[in-house]
């Protein structure tokens, strides 16, 4: 078990240092997923939270859009959408300027990064008329604001937003004051492990929780922690996640 959690961290430390790309054409489509699930596909984790059904989190569905970045002349070409379908805490309002908690709860991303990072989104609100924001923040502070305006009539253009993080190698969390479609999602100096990418459509039956010498801890343990998910076809995926300290 030390040998396979190791190697298991070299391939961790050994890719992803440069931009991440998450474009949600090139995910298979999916119904969603629900309480206390997570999946993690190229460094990007998926996470339910703990409410609801199978479809609370991360449904990707055909949606054909094209946009032209404003900041980079960049033309997209879009055929899927990624849907939060929801607030990243309880009690969330789309008129929240900033969360009232800064560990989403429930419909959040997370990646790890190995230091200062550039996020950019492209998306659209989920409400026509409302505007929507996507918080980002490490847990413990918020990092940024992606705003997605609403208008008055019509439905709404897609939109860009960028925001970047100054600090050190931390997790960095991705949340909805309410419902937003994202498209397109980036960011630079992303831990990107080779063995962390597991099927969406699969359903984790069990997981255990190791320290980085193979020893096995519960889930009150701090800092880094390997997580071994086995899934409803036998099949196991093994990452990284950190857990930070309580103040």
């Amino acid at each position: 078990m030390k040998k396979i959690l190791l190697l298991a961290l070299v391939a961790i430390s050994l890719n992803g240092f440069a931009q991440t790309v998450w474009n949600f054409s090139d995910f298979a489509t999916s119904a969603g997923i629900g309480a206390d699930q997570s999946v993690f596909i190229n460094g990007l984790g998926i996470h339910g939270g703990s409410i609801g059904t199978k479809t609370d989190m991360g449904v990707i569905e055909a949606n054909s859009k094209t946009f032209t970045s404003p900041t980079t002349t960049t033309n997209f070409t879009f055929t899927q959408r990624f849907k939060f379908n929801g607030g990243g805490y309880s009690g969330a309002a789309a008129t929240d300027v900033t969360p009232t908690v800064m560990m989403p709860t429930q419909r959040y991303l997370s990646f790890q990064v190995t230091g200062n990072s550039n996020i950019y989104a492209i998306g659209v609100t989920g409400s026509n008329t409302s505007t929507r924001t996507i918080f980002v923040t490490d847990g413990s502070k918020l990092v940024g604001s992606l705003i997605f305006p609403g208008q008055e009539s019509g439905t709404p253009p897609l939109n860009e937003a960028l925001i970047s993080y100054t600090g050190d190698a931390t997790t960095l969390y991705v949340f909805c004051n309410a419902a937003v479609s994202l498209f397109y999602l980036s960011a630079t100096n992303v831990v990107v492990s080779s063995v962390n990418n597991t099927n969406i459509h699969k359903t984790v039956v069990s997981e255990k929780l190791f320290d980085v010498l193979g020893r096995e801890v519960n889930n009150k343990s701090k800092g880094l922690i390997i997580k071994r998910q086995t899934y409803d076809d036998g099949t196991t995926s093994t990452f990284k996640t950190y857990i930070r300290s309580e103040k």
